[in-house]
């Protein structure tokens, strides 16, 4: 399996494990319970490859990282660029701009259609 198919493995792993235990415990529905849990995946991916990249380890592919943000984990790269402030420099990452946007864009359309 290749590295980019095993970080989109546990990473949705971690994301569906979330979404089940928010959806379980809270009365948020399925759109905001998924939300959450994908945003602090996408969190939690933002750090793990900042981390690798300071000690020189196997990186999370940037393909996943934005799988993960069209997924709607929009909230999770932002926040992670900000706090991490990891693939902020647009120059070199404009698409770590663009793709959550897009994302945003999208995800909030859906909730317009959930919830109105």
């Amino acid at each position: 399996m290749s590295y980019q198919k095993s970080a989109l493995l546990l990473g949705g792993i971690l994301a569906v494990g979330l979404f089940l235990i928010i959806y379980i415990i809270s009365d948020w529905g399925l759109y905001l319970a998924w939300l959450i849990a994908i945003n602090l995946t996408t969190f939690v991916l933002f750090g793990s490859d900042k981390a690798f990249a300071k000690t020189g380890k196997i990186r999370i592919p940037e393909k996943a990282l934005h799988i993960f943000s069209l997924l709607g984990g929009f909230l999770g790269q932002f926040a992670g660029r900000l706090i991490f402030h990891h693939k902020t420099n647009f120059g070199r990452h404009p698409s770590f701009t663009v793709i959550p946007l897009i994302s945003l864009v999208l995800w909030g359309a859906i909730g317009y259609l959930v919830y109105f």
